[in-house]
């Protein structure tokens, strides 16, 4: 099988081999697993989820497509008796870069201890997002602890779906009535003097990781305070997070901050898209007033406004079917035009992004295996980017902070994440 990759999944590849764009998930497994029951259960996952087996190639017309052609097996370290931190191991595999002219688009990492396995999955982002992940962790899981399940089929026409064309009409026809961006008519921006290209050694930026787990009733305090103050959970917890961040940064910086957020475009799409895995996020962001005086349902209200009247507008959808329908129209070749052109300014115009999950549809057993624990998305964070992860699984919720140390000072990192585990066990 292959296709055209979309204007959205080539800047991805493009920019991921100029440093890290992936992701990563850790999950704690309790049970006897051995290699060669791992190794079966992923081949049969990769046929159900054939997109994360895949590699890139560029044709003579400078077209970049997708093909689960001579695609290797999924990468698999595996490590015995293993005492060390987790959270190191997960950094290791994300630092490293994919291979995407041969493939595959996630790896793993299977460290073991007994009956206790911590199995690390990263993914390279350009083929799918943390949403997706858990869809392919649930297969996996469902293989692992039933052997003889059946391996639901692929066709050409489902097998890799592309965010722009799986939009409904009716809600083409609302974003064809926006305004169109300058790019759609002007492709000015299509010119470009081509320059020499310094080969740079591959980042390998100085990660710390952080996480935290909160049981059933710290959460369900959690959920229950949100609720009290009629907002979602993401919102509140939004919330806490950007006031502590204020409270460290506010008295130098001011108390206006920002929070980014990872949006799931797949309750805009068609039905199918729900269980569909691939590449359908987007970004949004919220400003807000967090001075020490506001208290936290009332940043948490402002938060959850902002989201819901930017998504409701259409707008963020939108942004990214213009960029993946109009934007390359004109350029010959891509990568020689993101080669050349000018670069942006720094994207860290935000505190910190915010990549809540919510409650995922794993259970807690799979025949033999009982999952005891399960963190992320976990993105590597560059630039100075400080990112959040957050799930609940059955009524426990999983936090994962992740910074470059070098850009942002690590006891700072660890101070702030001690005060948010403080602030929601606090909650009553």
């Amino acid at each position: 099988m292959k296709r055209e990759t979309s204007a959205y999944e080539r800047v991805m590849f493009y920019y991921s081999n100029k440093g890290p764009m992936f992701f990563a998930f850790r999950m704690v497994l309790l049970g006897d697993l051995n290699e060669n029951d791992l190794r079966k259960t992923l081949a049969k996952v990769r046929k159900e989820i054939p997109l994360t087996a895949v590699r890139v190639f560029k044709d003579d017309d400078k077209k970049q497509w997708i093909t689960t052609d001579d695609v290797p097996d999924y990468p698999l370290i595996i490590q015995d008796n293993f005492t060390g931190e987790p959270a190191d191991a997960v950094i290791a595999l994300l630092l490293d870069p994919f291979d995407n002219e041969k493939g595959p688009m996630v790896r793993f990492s299977l460290l073991r201890n007994g009956n206790r396995n911590n199995l690390i999955a990263v993914f390279q982002h350009a083929i799918g997002d943390g949403v997706g992940a858990v869809l392919f962790l649930e297969r996996l899981l469902e293989h692992l602890g039933n052997p003889d399940a059946e391996i639901i089929p692929v066709t050409d026409e489902t097998w890799a779906p592309q965010l722009h064309k799986i939009i409904p009409e009716a809600t083409l026809e609302k974003i064809r009535a926006f305004d169109p961006p300058p790019y759609k008519t002007d492709k000015s921006y299509t010119e470009y003097t081509v320059s020499p290209q310094q080969n740079e050694p591959y980042p390998r930026p100085s990660f710390a990781l952080q996480t935290a787990r909160f049981d059933r009733e710290e959460t369900a305090r959690l959920v229950a305070a949100a609720k009290d103050a009629g907002v979602t959970v993401h919102s509140f917890l939004g919330a806490v997070l950007l006031k502590t961040f204020a409270e460290h940064f506010g008295p130098a910086e001011g108390f206006e901050r920002t929070i980014q957020s990872p949006v799931n475009f797949r309750p805009q799409l068609i039905p199918e898209a729900e269980r569909m895995f691939g590449l359908f996020n987007g970004l949004i962001t919220a400003k807000v007033d967090c001075a020490a005086d506001r208290p936290v349902a009332e940043i948490a209200h402002e938060i959850g406004n902002s989201f819901r009247q930017e998504m409701e507008s259409l707008k963020p959808l939108a942004n990214y079917y213009n960029f993946m329908t109009y934007l390359l129209e004109g350029v010959k070749d891509p990568e020689e035009f993101y080669a050349n052109r000018k670069s942006g300014g720094s994207p860290m115009n935000y505190d910190f992004s915010f990549s809540n999950l919510g409650r995922v549809s794993l259970r807690k057993t799979y025949g033999k295996f009982v999952l005891e624990e399960l963190y992320g998305p976990t993105f590597s964070a560059t630039k100075g980017e400080r990112v959040i992860g957050a799930l609940t699984l059955d009524g426990e919720l999983f936090m994962t902070l992740i910074y470059d140390a070098a850009c942002f000072d690590h006891e700072t990192g660890k101070k702030i994440w001690a005060k948010v585990r403080d602030a929601v066990r606090a909650i009553t």
